[in-house]
């Protein structure tokens, strides 16, 4: 029997349906309370650990046999047992509001009556740093808050109430729950027990009102952008099963085969050419269908209406219906996959089973009601025991539905703060649930927790008998045209096998009509979203969480054109062992049937193997980092043979994207970390992934070519609650718009970087984040070979920690990479326009002495304006040269030396700043890596009227950097070299190094220079008649005045092009020019050089008057 159009009268109805549809309606939903009730935090022999000094057993706590009373619990003490133990929780306390009144409270009985050394006299309760407990008990810190020791009624062997209602001054976030428990004695010649019951904290009822701070934008600096308000425009006269005579119902039996409608066992093909409609009453809601197969000209047309299918496996090669882009489903409808565990392709030859297959050219529509937003963030702070929160976006969601709020805390995956609730009623941006909210959650102008609605009415979900304890749930694969929109996918994704993931675009080339909009994802075995061989879809305002390995995956590094937008990542878990490390190497993981995708040991929110794609809006919590950008050399999988470098492209764009609560596993791990390699044996195809530091450069079109070098660009970010905010190992990075909240470090840049517009926060108003574990800088200069320019940035809220050591571990603005004398600083950093707030002068440059460090004595930077350094001079918008604790950057009579910084700080005048190597071949080279005490001089400044020692030491690891256009004297302990090579690494155009060597009386010298690539640039130096002379040449001439050998050192390569610099904000960083050379040959037959070496040579400066 065909199917009709509808009557005249229900076409006016969806046309009056469709024009209601296209505005978001805020319509309340539920009753409000006006009274949020009291919440008990309870505690039992399940959450309490019994600690004392000695007298410990595994049967010190226990649980009372016999008891029907679930919290009741005993503590069993042997024979001489201590005077007082401790009661300690295992869980985190509840956040503590300052000046509100909680009560805790329990039941007490004696287990034998009161005697000598059976007598409990008093307790004391206390929370604590939970770092602390791991102290206990032979080292008690000082608690975040304590009770006065309290008694009780402690004396009966019948159970005793005891209330005690304590009040803290100051906030408390993260905490543990202590209870000491004293006695009048030690327990005595006999075993004893005392009983416990109905132990809580009881947090207090109160009004409920809307508070007066609530937020209006979720950031001070940046601008993050958000989805148009407006929902999905409608048009339900266009619903597929409204259409014409061609459709047909699955329950007619004229249809099928020899007149009969399949049943479910059956392998069942939707016959050819036709378009049927599956209704609530056409098919068994009970039983499992084994197989169905849609072929190509064929259609299966799901009805609007509530239903539940259970299923094994579905084939399309032609079109599967359920919604359209104008006809969004309103009806709950339940798709329920079934299969054990298997590799063998059930669905159809590679395309594995349990699930939804859609060939090449087949296509599939599944959308339901559209819910809007789908994720927004906290407009308050909300506190332990809050029913009700309010956010920033108005949203249609309804009562029943089930909402995350993400974690507030950093350590997501060790500390798991994320929490479901269920709505009990809703309008417009106040929401209440059914429970109370456990964990702190921060909603502050610095940041917000997200709040995200996971349920949908039509929902795809795995079911619970066949797939919980093997991972093994089902996926939706499609080849052709996908679109998912309102779809809620649940324990989807099958563990480790390749391909078999919850929504997955697989090879699908470039599409023109595809996306998955609102959708989202829970409890996932393997992945979330996955674009696979596949560009030009759309991602978009989708939810993802809790999923086992990379969530939102750009697959084999070939996929480009993409947009992925305004959708949220949170708590993803790594597979395996997490990739961890204490140095840049990082770890190496390997292809495995344990670990298929060896990456997953990095799992992230965002997993980008090709960055010509368009971020905006997106949002990730937790995972290994929130975005990760891994390395291929080469395109991995079907592509492997792809002759492209996905490595070498640059992001799209990048627009309003934020992370946090991630980084932590990896010492270099970032919360945005582009870094790692990921590689495949050629032999075999196993990938190999290496979770460490590799750089990578851009380019257009990603064709190596060094006039196409292009910039990656990271526009509006903001990073919280992370280690690294943004790891980036690579060339070329500019980052524009940029909050960084409570992160250790907000950036680890490398090549040339610009960090302009930010905001760094070392400590903001959250309370979790108080008493913190790590200390945190605002800037960490790295030692050599890049280019650094920080401008526009406000540092706020880096306040000394007593904790700290070290000047450069503290909570501090500006620190430097000092550990290595092999790595020295050439000029590579320099700041302009730089604010700061809440910042005690102490704490804006943290400068170590570290001994037998050269990149420690080499520390500098420009201070572009002065603004970093005007505390201190008194001088603002002057710039200034910020130079190591050493006399060698004390260069004029304005320099001012910090002992709060451990720095010298100087008006730069005409001055700058450059860089050269000795080389002497064979004992000093660059390739040579030498011991850090392996002196051989020092470097002194002469002239410019310097009377007094202003040097610092060399050693055989070359490289010193200082003040251009100065004298530079140079003394070698171990006799002046009678081969001596100087590279000019880093002298800007205009600039000279003024150059004083000793030698032998009657030393005879040829020198030349010369640029190792082209002998365009070989001169003889020639001999001129004075030290002036030299100094105020162009560098073509030497002079020796029997003592002293003079050299101007210039960089004739260098023709002040703006491709010599790295160029921001009218601050120039010169380049490292490879290599242009002095040669220095000197002969003295009087005396000459002993092995290389002209010995016991006088250290004697030249004049100051030079």
């Amino acid at each position: 029997m065909k199917i009709y159009k509808k009557n005249h009268f229900l076409k006016i109805l969806i046309i009056f349906i469709y024009l209601s549809c296209n505005i978001l309606k805020v319509n309340a939903d539920g009753t409000f309370s006006t009274i949020q009730p009291s919440t008990d935090i309870k505690f039992d022999k399940s959450n309490l650990e019994f600690v004392a000094e000695w007298d410990v057993s595994a049967n010190s706590i226990s649980n009372v046999v016999g008891s029907t009373d679930s919290s009741e619990f005993s503590l069993n003490y042997g024979v001489w047992g201590p005077t007082y133990n401790y009661l300690i929780a295992k869980n985190k306390s509840p956040s503590i509001k300052a000046n509100v009144d909680y009560t805790f409270s329990f039941d007490f009985k004696l287990g034998k009556a009161l005697g000598e050394y059976n007598n409990y006299q008093s307790m004391v309760l206390s929370f604590y740093i939970p770092e602390d407990i791991a102290y206990f008990p032979w080292e008690i810190r000082t608690p975040l808050y304590t009770t006065n020791e309290f008694s009780g009624n402690f004396a009966s062997t019948s159970y005793q109430s005891k209330i005690l209602t304590f009040r803290s001054t100051v906030d408390i976030g993260n905490s543990i729950m202590v209870l000491r428990i004293n006695r009048a004695t030690e327990t005595g010649p006999t075993a004893s027990s005392v009983y416990f019951r109905n132990m809580k904290i009881t947090i207090p009822s109160k009004p409920i009102t809307t508070p007066t701070d609530l937020l209006t934008k979720d950031s001070e600096l940046i601008v993050i952008p958000k989805p148009p308000i407006s929902l999905d425009l409608q048009d339900l006269t266009k619903c597929p099963y409204l259409t014409a005579s061609d459709l047909y119902n699955w329950h007619d039996p004229t249809i099928w085969p020899n007149g009969v409608v399949p049943s479910p066992n059956q392998n069942i093909t939707i016959p050819a050419g036709k378009r049927v409609l599956i209704s609530a009453s056409s098919i068994s809601q009970t039983q499992i269908y084994s197989r169905i197969v849609v072929p190509v000209n064929s259609e299966l047309i799901f009805n609007d209406q509530n239903f539940t299918m259970n299923i094994r496996d579905i084939y399309v090669q032609g079109k599967f219906i359920m919604g359209t882009s104008l006809c969004r489903y309103n009806s709950f409808i339940n798709i329920i996959f079934h299969g054990e565990k298997t590799l063998q392709d059930t669905i159809a030859q590679f395309y594995g089973s349990k699930g939804i297959a859609v060939a090449s050219g087949g296509f599939i529509s599944v959308q339901g009601k559209q819910y809007h937003n789908t994720w927004s963030k906290l407009a308050s702070n909300v506190w332990s025991g809050d029913r009700v929160i309010w956010i920033q976006d108005n949203v249609n969601w309804e009562v029943g539905q089930q909402v995350l709020i993400t974690t507030s805390v950093y350590k997501d995956e060790l500390d798991n703060q994320n929490e479901i609730l269920t709505i009990k009623a809703i309008e417009g941006k106040k929401i209440e649930f059914t429970e109370p909210i456990k964990w702190f959650k921060y909603g502050s102008q610095e940041y917000q927790s997200e709040v995200a609605l996971l349920s949908r009415r039509i929902v795809f979900s795995s079911d619970e008998s066949s797939s919980v304890s093997t991972s093994f749930g089902g996926h939706i694969l499609s080849s052709g045209e996908m679109q998912f929109a309102g779809v809620q996918l649940k324990r989807m994704g099958q563990k480790n096998v390749k391909a078999r993931y919850p929504l997955h675009y697989h090879l699908g080339g470039t599409l023109n009509n595809s996306f998955i909009s609102d959708c989202s994802v829970t409890n996932s075995y393997y992945r979330c979203y996955t674009i696979h061989g596949t560009n030009n879809v759309t991602l978009t305002r989708n939810v993802a969480y809790d999923a086992f390995g990379h969530c939102y995956y750009l697959e084999d590094g070939v996929e480009v054109d993409n947009r992925i937008s305004f959708n949220l990542g949170a708590y993803v878990h790594t597979i395996g062992k997490p990739a961890a490390g204490a140095s840049q190497i990082g770890e190496t993981f390997y292809q495995s049937s344990e670990l298929t995708q060896p990456a997953d040991s990095a799992a992230s929110c965002f997993y980008i193997t090709n960055s010509w794609n368009s971020f905006i809006g997106n949002a990730a919590s937790g995972g290994w980092a929130g975005f990760a950008f891994p390395n291929l050399p080469k395109p991995i999988g079907n592509h492997r043979t792809l002759n492209i470098i996905p490595m070498q492209y640059p992001i799209k764009e990048w627009q309003g994207n934020t992370a946090h609560s991630s980084g932590y596993y990896f010492e270099d791990g970032a919360s945005i970390y582009v870094g790692g390699n990921l590689t495949f044996n050629e032999a075999n195809g196993m990938l190999i992934y290496n979770s460490g530091r590799l750089g990578r450069t851009t380019y257009v079109n990603g064709v190596k070519n060094e006039n196409n070098v292009v910039f990656d660009r990271l526009n509006n970010t903001k990073i919280f609650l992370s280690n690294l905010g943004v790891g980036y190992w690579g060339e070329n990075i500019e980052i524009v718009g940029y909050e960084s909240h409570d992160n250790t470090r907000p950036v680890s840049l490398f090549g040339n970087v610009w960090l302009h517009n930010a905001l760094v926060n070392g400590q903001s108003g959250n309370i979790l984040t108080k008493n913190s574990e790590t200390t945190r800088q605002g800037f960490r200069f790295y030692d050599f070979y890049v280019q650094t320019i920080i401008s526009n940035t406000i540092f706020r809220n880096f306040i000394h920690s007593t904790a700290a050591t070290k000047r450069d571990e503290d909570n501090v603005v500006i620190t430097a990479t000092t550990f290595s004398d092999v790595f020295k600083p050439q000029f590579i950093s320099a700041t302009k326009n730089i604010t700061f707030q809440n910042v005690p002068q102490s704490q804006i440059i943290g400068h170590e002495d570290v001994a037998n460090s050269g990149s420690s004595r080499l520390f500098n930077f420009l201070d572009g304006d002065g603004s970093v350094t005007s505390s201190f001079t008194g001088k603002p918008g002057i710039p200034q040269i910020v130079g190591s604790h050493v006399s060698w950057w004390k260069f004029d009579d304005s320099c001012l030396f910090s002992t709060e910084w451990n720095v010298w700080v100087c008006n730069k005048g005409t001055k700058g700043l450059a860089n050269i190597e000795f080389w002497v071949p064979g004992f000093m080279e660059r390739e040579l890596e030498q011991d850090p005490d392996s002196y051989i001089g020092s470097i002194s400044l002469f002239g410019s009227g310097i009377n007094d020692e202003r040097k610092t030491l060399l050693t055989r690891n070359p490289g010193i950097t200082g003040v251009s256009n100065m004298g530079w004297y140079a003394y070698f302990t171990i006799g002046t070299p009678n081969y001596l090579r100087i590279w000019t690494a880093q002298i800007a155009f205009g600039e000279y190094i003024f150059l004083a060597i000793p030698y032998p009386t009657g030393t005879t010298f040829t020198i030349t220079s010369e640029y190792d690539y082209s002998n365009q640039y070989t001169y003889t130096i020639t001999k001129t008649t004075s030290a002036l002379a030299v100094k105020q040449g162009n560098g073509k001439q030497y002079y020796f005045d029997g003592t002293h050998l003079f050299l101007k050192l210039v960089n004739f390569m260098n023709t002040g092009g703006s491709w010599e610099s790295f160029d921001r904000v009218g601050i120039k960083i010169p380049d490292v020019y490879w290599t242009y050379i002095y040669n220095i040959r000197a002969t003295n037959t009087a005396k000459p050089s002993v092995n290389g070496y002209f010995l016991n040579l006088p250290d004697v400066r030249p004049s100051s008057t030079l």
